[in-house]
């Protein structure tokens, strides 16, 4: 009589060897491994129908012809610049539709009281809608040399207002206006739709800034106010808001920049600019901040210096303040033991 154990393994399924079997299409011609004598054996018999040295494992022509999915090319390596670009028609509908969104953005700004939120979702969305263009400030020539250094070298731009120019400067201008005049009535056409297009994003970013400005965002009115000077480096406004932005910030590099914006601002307004004696309090009120902040930072270093020093001297039974180091009148330090 057989056992219970014996019961419980009489009833699990039997093995079908059936179901293990490979699929149809596995079983063809083409991938039918070549038989060997051995693993260790480098010798082969050729199976019945295939000729010796044939390809053991053939795809076939359409098999590696249309695996698409298996070639990956940079899709922009075949486009030619010049087709990738926006025809002028083109441009100027984009133009419009960034120029509706700007000016919604300028009611929703002006409006009373001011809707920021919704001013700074309709600059969005205009500056969305416009293309970028190479900054003409960029010296194309230096533009590989600059790009392996790290930086892009900007050619100075021409102050705002009346000034000497030099006898260089006046050929280069008249080379320029020849060149202008060379040109056809299409290329004149896209030119000027490229400048309104950047003075829009220009003007965009600037606006944008403002109403981060209002509502006390200073970190992206930074931002975008550097995306509006990357167009314009002497855009007044773009230079003030970023100024004012990032001496509302204070940390070191912050003020930094923003005395640097004001030193600027400086010789770019016109005397009678009702800008100018702000920026001159602020320039004289930022050093001191400057300086604290540097031995503020300064501080904060040496303490994190010291805890260091004492989590490694405290192993033999030390501290810092068992080092003392005291100014030499030649400017050197000298170091005394205490204990």
């Amino acid at each position: 009589m057989p056992s219970a154990e014996e019961d419980q393994f009489n009833n699990l399924p039997k093995f079908d060897a059936s179901k293990f079997q490979p699929p149809a299409w596995a079983k063809t011609t083409n991938f039918q491994w070549d038989d060997k004598n051995g693993e260790s054996s480098k010798a082969t018999v050729p199976s019945a129908g295939r000729e010796e040295g044939q390809n053991i494992l053939d795809l076939g022509d359409d098999e590696s012809d249309d695996s698409g999915d298996d070639v990956f090319e940079d899709a922009h390596s075949t486009v030619d610049p010049k087709e990738a670009m926006f025809t002028t028609s083109e441009l100027k509908e984009l133009l419009s539709r960034a120029t509706k969104h700007k000016a919604t953005g300028n009611s929703h700004y002006t409006s009373k009281p001011p809707r920021y939120d919704d001013a700074i979702v309709s600059y969005k969305l205009a500056i969305d809608h416009l293309p970028t263009f190479p900054s003409d400030l960029t010296d194309p020539e230096e533009d590989s040399k600059n790009d392996d250094e790290g930086k892009t070298k900007v050619k100075e731009p021409v102050p705002s207002g009346l000034q000497e120019v030099s006898e260089e400067e006046a050929v280069a201008i008249e080379e320029a206006e020849k060149a202008k005049e060379g040109k056809l009535p299409e290329e004149l056409e896209r030119e000027e739709v490229e400048d309104e297009i950047k003075e829009c994003t220009k003007a965009c970013w600037g606006n944008l800034a403002a109403c981060y400005i209002a509502t006390k965002d200073d970190e992206n009115a930074v931002k975008a106010c550097t995306e509006a000077l990357k167009i314009d480096p002497h855009y007044t406004k773009g230079l003030h808001r970023r100024a004012t932005a990032n001496e509302r910030l204070g940390t070191l590099a912050a003020l930094t920049s923003a005395q640097q914006d004001y030193t600027l601002l400086k010789t770019l307004l016109p005397a009678s600019s009702p800008l100018l004696p702000s920026i001159r309090r602020s320039l004289i009120t930022l050093p001191p901040k400057i300086k604290s902040e540097e031995k503020k930072q300064y501080d904060e270093m040496m303490g994190k210096l010291k805890d260091l020093g004492n989590s490694l001297l405290g192993n033999f039974g030390l501290s810092t303040d068992n080092f003392k180091f005291e100014q030499q009148p030649g400017g050197g330090y000298s170091m005394n033991f205490s204990k």
